[in-house]
Order: C-alpha cells, then structure tokens, then sequence
C-alpha cells in the first residue's frame, strides 16, 4: 500500500500575487473618485462642525481606495479592471445595464470590505456599535469657511 500522506505544502498551490502598472492605478482610481462623488458625498459641505462618524467614514473611504491598489491575485485584477471598464462604458450611457452593473459592484465591494465580511448581504459588524456612538461627537471643521 503507498503512502497516502503528503508532506504539508506539497502540490498546494502557492497564491501569485501581481503588481498593479501605474496606468492600472490611474485607471483604478480615476474610477473610484468617480464612483466616490456620488456615493460617498459630503452631505454637509458649508457646515461648521462635523461628526467624528464623518470623519471616521471618510478615512474608512480612503482605506478602501488604497486595498483595491494593492497587490493582488493577476485575476482579481483583471476583474477589478472589468469592472472598471464596465463602469466607465456606464457613464457614456447612464441607463444601460452596465452603469447600474457596475455601479452596484462596487457598493457591494465595499460594503462587504467595510463590514469585513466575505459574503453578501453582509453579516452584522459589531464594529458598527461603536462607530454609531460617533455620531454624536461633533468636530470643528479646519477649513471651514464663515
């Protein structure tokens, strides 16, 4: 009888990562301020003070931005890329299939990242508990202008 037990690592497949091209980035990103000006709006643009639940969603934002630049498995790439195109092509044509497509990918990439779950809908965040508590806790805006 052969020996049935392997050695650990063997015949596993090792993940590759892939560096993203700076004109992958440009791409990436000129998408995501798009996509950020819509649904990521500052709802209170001339207000004195805001939350630290503001501020804490805005860094949350940031923080997503920057996970979709970093390394990654060459077809999660490609995908991110897809949708990208597919989100560019929505804007020519604002009631095609692929601006709502497009569009809903990417609320649920984040929502799934900011709730740090791996499917969706999403699981409860017990983060969430907290975050809410900063909605109370105003914050003098720097730039604001009187």
């Amino acid at each position: 009888m052969e020996n049935s037990k392997q050695e650990p690592g063997k015949n596993e497949s090792k993940r590759e990562l892939q560096k993203l091209t700076e004109e992958q980035k440009e791409k990436i990103m000129k998408v995501l301020n798009d996509f950020s000006k819509e649904y990521f709006v500052d709802e209170f643009p001339d207000a004195e003070y805001i939350t630290e639940y503001d501020i804490l969603m805005k860094q949350k934002e940031d923080e997503w931005k920057l996970s979709l630049l970093e390394d990654s498995e060459p077809d999660q790439i490609e995908a991110l890329l897809e949708f990208c195109d597919k989100y560019m092509e929505g804007k020519k044509n604002p009631k095609s299939i692929e601006s709502f497509s497009s569009e809903f990918v990417f609320i649920v990439m984040y929502d799934m990242w900011l709730n740090k779950s791996c499917v969706w809908p999403v699981m409860h965040n017990p983060e969430w508990d907290e975050w809410d508590k900063l909605k109370d806790k105003k914050v003098k805006r720097k730039d604001h202008k009187k």
